[in-house]
């Protein structure tokens, strides 16, 4: 491992431009940051539409926003501000030019074929085995000689925003007595979605139980949503109006239930304990290891395949291997452990 050129940076810029999860994953990167160099300014190129995700972060200076129409108008703005450090996680086509037009001394990003000659700190992704996706974004600091720390996503809420979740679930007629458990229907790809009728059975399940159940409508979930409510008529059914609404309503939930997606990472990094159904991925790679506040879920015969591809025919019907029944232990093992579950949950089955 070669030193870099500059050891302590006077500012740095982390890169990562798209998907939800993978801008929360990355934040893991801040708190390393700020440990090694208390008194350097960390600045996030970000893309417009996870952007919101990172507003009132405590440890980031800057969010830039990536212009999709005009990428040159990005890297000129990022090579005006001089980064001695640039850290790209993404490294793709669309990133590493940020990082070699803006001139910065110190470029780490992952050896991947094509352009991962543009970093002066080449991390291999090949020859290792599968590891939680923010731990190995940990070692591209480690490349740079950063020490770090336990893996730990953060994104932040303001007071008023915690209120107004709190609000938005309380005009729906959510009652601050009894546990809430969320759920998210979409996954962004079908491959990793949960049946729709077994979310339904889920929720006429926890409503059996006292639990009250919060089914959160993300853009393009209409028909999803519909057809969960034709399993099950427990569930309050609330359209997300913007992701910074959805993060303080989620953040007034007790458990968070979807399948491998990006809600389930904001969950972990708002302190929400979740229940992750997965697919054709493995866990490993997508929850954070002994956290108990994260039960993962993945059926037997997925387990013993491993990583299954996209093209493989199996990969469509993995995630629905995994029943409502498991799911439903999962979320009770999780509200077990909030104080005064049990009488809580009593006190609404005896309402």
């Amino acid at each position: 491992m070669k030193p870099p050129r500059i050891p302590h940076p006077r500012q740095v810029l982390l890169v990562q431009l798209r998907r939800l999860g993978d801008v929360v994953l990355t934040t893991a990167l801040l708190e390393d940051l700020r440990r090694a160099f208390p008194h350097t300014p960390v600045d996030f190129l970000v893309g417009d539409r996870a952007a919101p995700l990172l507003e009132h972060h405590p440890l980031i200076r800057e969010r830039l926003v990536y212009d999709r129409e005009h990428p040159a108008r990005t890297w000129r703005a990022v090579r005006r501000r001089r980064y001695d450090w640039i850290i790209d996680p993404q490294s793709s086509p669309r990133t590493a030019p940020v990082a070699l037009v803006a001139g910065s001394p110190v470029r780490a990003g992952f050896a991947v074929r094509g352009w991962g000659w543009v970093y002066t700190h080449r991390l291999p992704r090949s020859g290792r085995a599968v590891e939680y996706v923010a731990r190995e974004r940990q070692r591209l600091l480690e490349l740079l000689g950063v020490e770090v720390g336990p893996v730990r996503t953060t994104l932040a809420l303001s007071a008023q925003e915690r209120l107004a979740g709190h609000a938005l679930l309380a005009s729906r007629g959510i009652r601050a007595d009894a546990p809430v458990v969320a759920l998210v229907l979409s996954a962004g790809e079908s491959a990793k979605e949960w049946s729709p009728t077994h979310f339904g059975t889920l929720a006429d399940g926890l409503g059996w139980a006292g639990i009250q159940v919060v089914m959160f409508e993300m853009p393009g979930d209409h028909a999803k949503v519909s057809l969960a409510a034709q399993a099950s008529g427990v569930f309050v059914r609330i359209p997300v109006p913007g992701l910074r609404d959805f993060m303080g309503a989620l953040a007034a939930c007790d458990v968070l239930v979807s399948a491998d997606t990006g809600p389930a990472h904001v969950a972990t990094a708002l302190r929400v304990p979740r229940v992750t159904i997965f697919g054709p991925e493995p866990p490993a790679a997508w929850a954070p290891p002994g956290d108990p506040s994260v039960i993962a879920l993945r059926a037997e015969a997925a387990r013993e395949l491993g990583i299954v591809a996209k093209s493989d025919s199996r990969a469509a019907t993995l995630t629905s291997q995994v029943t409502p029944a498991q799911v439903f232990e999962a979320v009770r093992t999780l509200l077990a452990r909030r104080p005064g579950f049990e009488d809580g949950a009593s006190a609404s089955r005896s309402g």
